[in-house]
């Protein structure tokens, strides 16, 4: 690997001992005065002779590595904090030596190839990044918010954790007519349900032990604005009841009194769940679900729309330096590319936490692929892998193909084969329920009501 390394120290065994570790790899210079390095893309930097306070110097022109025999916490925490690319120790051992050096000069080389500049202020980058994007999907969604978001009428938000649900419904708050009065959050799934009708309605002092004094609840504090019930999906049945009074009368009582309480709120409900098969369980009101379902709106994973990750990564680049206080000019070409390869099981959250540690630890003014963290086990290069039926489905098409029942339309004749196989054995795995095999296969029900009745797929008797 190509680049200028030096090392400043005042010792000599110093210098026998790097070259013991690097002379096989690499050709490095020694100077024992730190005014005399001109241009270099590494250097070890020996504080035990020279002092730390060069690296003030050396950090704005090359990557430093701190080198010393003092072990302790010392020279760890006051190198890294004064912008040290790495910290080792002596006596210096060849793996320690080489992974931070490698490490350096692989950055400085995956900068040199291809980078991408951000330009100036990314769209939505002071507001909210969740809903930044060009991709069709996302474009649905911002047209659905800009619809109804003056229309006063209850919104239910779905799709997976992590996708951005409550920055929707914020969004919608600041739209609507509503906007200058409160918007109230709250998690149905983070509060015990014991306490959480006590959040929502409020309780009079005495209603249970340990109320000492009484307190309004989230549709009181909201009257006139906008109550945001995240994962409803989570809320028990008894508390369902209590909620659907107040869509239809916009009345409640508080914990201990029987004062009937108005409040004027719109509601806007958000899931991870499928509320209608929740419906099926039993655990789901349905007369609750018809209220909140009058518009409902439904965000993609990221998986779905990834030609939104490089605004994303830019959208998160612009709000977290300036919060961090670093100066991020844009990202190479490979980070960018790890970006769109990763899954994102996390969704927009994980992306944008992916982010802010990235942010926070490179050592660049460009995001590189050394900054990044991803966890592996949900890359998309492992799909990537021959499975178990690959080979068998290769031979079976290679057969057709060779074979003379080819009739020119072996394309959608295996891929009709294959659907309605996949059809079958969802449905023999879930035990015929429809709502658990559009599960297993990634789809919603309607998709899959539609493609068993285009495969004439019926239910056994014994179930029907």
């Amino acid at each position: 690997m190509k680049g200028k390394v030096v090392l400043l120290t005042k010792d000599t065994k110093l210098v026998k001992e790097l070259e013991r570790v690097l002379a096989e790899d690499f050709d490095f210079n020694t100077f024992d005065e730190i005014e005399k390095d001109q241009g270099a893309d590494v250097v070890f930097l020996d504080v035990d002779s020279l002092g730390i306070s060069g690296l003030n110097r050396l950090r704005n022109q090359c990557f430093v590595i701190v080198v010393t025999a003092q072990r302790g916490a010392r020279y760890l925490i006051e190198s890294m904090t004064f912008g040290a690319f790495d910290c080792i120790f002596r006596p210096l051992d060849r793996s320690k030596v080489l992974e931070p050096l490698v490490r350096a000069l692989g950055i400085n080389s995956e900068i040199e190839r291809k980078v991408i500049k951000f330009p100036g202020e990314v769209e939505g980058s002071g507001v909210t990044c969740a809903i930044v994007g060009n991709s069709p999907m996302l474009q649905e969604v911002c047209k659905l918010i800009g619809q109804i978001g003056r229309v006063d009428v209850p919104v239910l938000i779905t799709g997976e954790s992590g996708t951005g649900k409550d920055l929707v419904a914020e969004s919608i708050w600041k739209i609507s007519t509503r906007w200058e009065k409160p918007f109230v959050v709250i998690n149905c799934a983070a509060i015990p349900e014991t306490l959480l009708e006590a959040e929502l309605f409020g309780y009079e002092k005495g209603a249970f032990t340990g109320a000492a004094a009484s307190r309004i609840g989230k549709f009181e504090e909201a009257d006139g604005g906008v109550v945001f019930l995240d994962e409803i999906g989570d809320m028990s049945l008894s508390l369902q009841a209590k909620v659907l009074r107040v869509l239809q009368n916009g009345t409640f009582n508080r914990l201990g009194d029987n004062k009937e309480i108005k409040s004027d709120t719109r509601i806007i409900a958000a899931t991870n769940k499928d509320l209608e098969e929740l419906i099926v369980e039993g655990k789901f009101r349905e007369d609750l679900y018809y209220r909140i379902n009058v518009v409902r709106i439904y965000l993609p994973a990221l998986k779905e729309r990834k030609e939104d990750i490089p605004l994303l990564m830019e959208c998160f680049t612009r709000r977290y330096t300036s919060q961090i206080g670093k100066e991020v000019k844009g990202a190479t070409n490979k980070f960018v590319e790890k970006l769109m390869e990763y899954d994102w099981p996390g969704n927009v959250r994980e992306l944008e936490n992916t982010m802010r540690k990235a942010i926070a630890f490179t050592k660049t003014t460009y995001l590189t692929s050394y900054d990044l963290t991803l966890n592996n086990s949900y890359s998309l290069t492992e799909t990537k892998n021959p499975s178990v039926f690959t080979e068998p489905l290769r031979n079976s098409v290679r057969n057709l193909l060779n074979s003379k029942k080819s009739n020119g339309n072996v394309y959608s004749q295996i891929l009709k084969e294959v659907e309605r196989i996949l059809l079958e054995e969802a449905l023999i795995a879930s035990g015929w329920n429809r709502s658990k095999a559009a599960r297993l296969l990634g789809i919603n029900r309607l998709t899959l009501r539609r493609k068993l009745e285009d495969y004439n797929l019926t239910f056994p008797k014994s179930i029907t």
